[in-house]
């Protein structure tokens, strides 16, 4: 019986030591040691714009080395990024984001491309992972809002709020025509469109979508064509079918004006056309454009310093995108809020706490329970003798804070 006893006792007193332990591994962050922090990543880095991903890895992993080296990391972790080639498939997106958070378990994931969030944003939220910066995602992923989704950059139909309050101010369009991305931000950007032009006074003639990767837009111009517009929108997808709708509007000779939308203002558009067809298009900007090396004194001192980063870390890397490393400064920063204690929840918090945030662009940013979308409005540009020219100050659009996630 003494010894039945003793066995009792015995297991008493390791009870707690085994549910103390077991609780201490509960509470560990995934991709996050003494020493790393894991970040995870999945974009096109092939096919036709791929481009994009392979700029924006280059990007991050510059800053991620200039902090590593230079820094030692965030509170002794070094940051270590994975990023895995999409294409322009959200189903290889969704695998992938899969294999970051289960397989390589991942502390968050930065960036993203917008079609790909509405499928994805679910498994985020099961799995608890803070997702940073995707690109022009769809509204009703950050509206209402979403806790774990974090949109630096402006949806579709925040860009659309900013462009139809400048062509308003102008009275000069009274009818536009629209060729929209065949996607969840396309749409939403027309249905945004279509909400802050009412009576106004401006029609919307016709509306042609236009899928992402097209190499013809003949069919969606001819359709516009037939129709008395004087402003032709282009907005939804990224640079490759802008330009395609582009080329067959001068191709066929329409007189009206062009319009395209934030994502797509830089000058790797420019690139992609002849001088004559590019010259007065207008467009949108979520700040400062892009840099330029013969013209650094039109740019930010933060853009500055960030195409010094690109000198030390990425000499290949282009000075002109520098926009996406100021996201990756604006997680260190969120980063270093977050404490020593590093956690998801604590990032979220520390996300929370932005507040008018200078993103180095000429923006702000704001994050709260009520706000998902941090930069809201932009500044119009046209393209004068080849260069990007800034024809408005910055607009400022009110975007809905009356729901939270809570």
């Amino acid at each position: 019986m003494r010894k039945v006893l003793l066995s009792f006792l015995l297991l008493a007193l390791l009870i707690p030591t085994v549910l103390f332990a077991a609780g201490d591994q509960e509470v560990e962050t995934p991709g996050v040691t003494d020493d790393k922090i894991l970040v995870g990543f999945s974009m096109p880095l092939s096919g036709p714009i791929g481009f994009i991903g392979s700029l924006t890895v280059d990007l991050t992993n510059a800053v991620f080395q200039k902090y590593n080296e230079e820094e030692g990391g965030i509170y002794g972790r070094k940051l270590e990024l994975i990023a895995y080639d999409s294409g322009t498939d959200a189903s290889q997106a969704l695998a992938n984001y899969r294999k970051l958070i289960l397989e390589d378990e991942v502390f968050c994931v930065l960036f993203g491309f917008g079609s790909f969030v509405r499928p994805a944003y679910d498994f985020f939220a099961e799995q608890g992972v803070p997702w940073l910066f995707p690109m022009a995602p769809p509204y009703d992923q950050v509206f209402p809002p979403k806790k774990y989704l974090f949109s630096l950059f402006p949806t579709t139909a925040t860009q659309m709020k900013t462009e139809a309050k400048w062509i308003i101010d102008q009275n000069k369009y009274k009818k536009i025509a629209c060729i929209y991305g065949d996607s969840a931000s396309g749409k939403t950007g027309l249905e945004g469109l279509r909400k802050e032009l009412d009576g106004s006074g401006i029609e919307i003639v016709a509306a042609e979508a236009l899928k992402e990767g097209s190499t013809s837009a003949s069919v969606q111009v001819a359709k516009i064509s037939k129709t008395d517009h004087d402003l032709v929108m282009i907005f939804g997808f990224t640079m490759q079918p802008a330009a395609v709708a582009i080329k067959e509007i001068r191709k066929v000779g329409l007189k009206s004006d062009i319009m395209i939308n934030q994502p797509i203002t830089n000058n790797t558009l420019l690139g992609m056309m002849e001088p004559e067809d590019v010259e007065g298009v207008y467009g949108s900007w979520w700040g400062a454009l892009e840099y330029r090396a013969d013209k650094p004194e039109a740019s930010t001192p933060e853009m500055r310093a960030a195409a010094a980063v690109f000198d030390k870390y990425a000499p290949n890397v282009d000075r002109g995108q520098v926009e996406h490393s100021l996201s990756v400064e604006l997680f260190i920063e969120a980063l270093k809020r977050a404490g020593k204690d590093l956690t998801r929840e604590g990032l979220v918090e520390a996300m929370e706490s932005f507040d008018n945030y200078a993103t180095g662009k000429g923006s702000y940013a704001t994050f709260s329970k009520n706000r998902r979308e941090g930069v809201a409005g932009g500044v119009i540009a046209q393209v004068q003798n080849g260069e990007w020219v800034e024809v408005s100050e910055w607009i400022d659009v009110e975007i809905d804070e009356s729901q939270s996630y809570e």
